[in-house]
């Protein structure tokens, strides 16, 4: 039996971008991912493809970037704490044997920016996947095109 799944075909990619894309537009707007009103406008246009469902433009690339970085640094600001946690790397006869790690504790609002992270690289993936699969496309029609 194999764990493997099947690969999405390029209609299934395609549809996942568009919902991934639309979704992350519209919850940045929400959380006005930026801090500020000048990184929440930046952002706001950034997404606005992926919010009227064009996730593949290519003039988008470095309008992501920029937003993952907002991103990050939102996240960055919204620890609240920090606590000594164990994390177990392995187990013998007297338990287990690990190590102790200092790990932020975040805000409501930070919780929420690590999903909104989560989704951005899922969507991400998806945008390179698909792009990935229409070159290959590209390659086959113009080597086909050559015989």
């Amino acid at each position: 039996m194999s764990n493997q799944t099947e690969p999405k075909t390029l209609d299934e990619l395609a549809v996942d971008a568009v919902r991934f894309g639309r979704e992350v537009a519209e919850a940045a707007k929400a959380m006005h991912l930026g801090g500020n009103a000048k990184d929440a406008a930046f952002v706001a246009r950034a997404l606005s493809r992926l919010h009227d469902r064009q996730p593949l433009h290519d003039a988008d690339a470095g309008g992501l970037i920029a937003v993952r970085e907002i991103l990050e640094a939102d996240i960055a600001r919204e620890v609240a704490s920090h606590e000594t946690r164990f994390f177990p790397t392995d187990y013998d006869e007297c338990g287990p044997i690990g190590e102790t790690r200092e790990v932020p504790i975040y805000t409501e609002r930070g919780e929420e920016l690590i999903k909104l992270k989560g989704m951005f690289e899922q969507f991400s993936d998806v945008r390179a996947a698909l792009f990935d699969h229409l070159a290959a496309h590209q390659l086959l029609i113009t080597k086909l095109d050559r015989l």
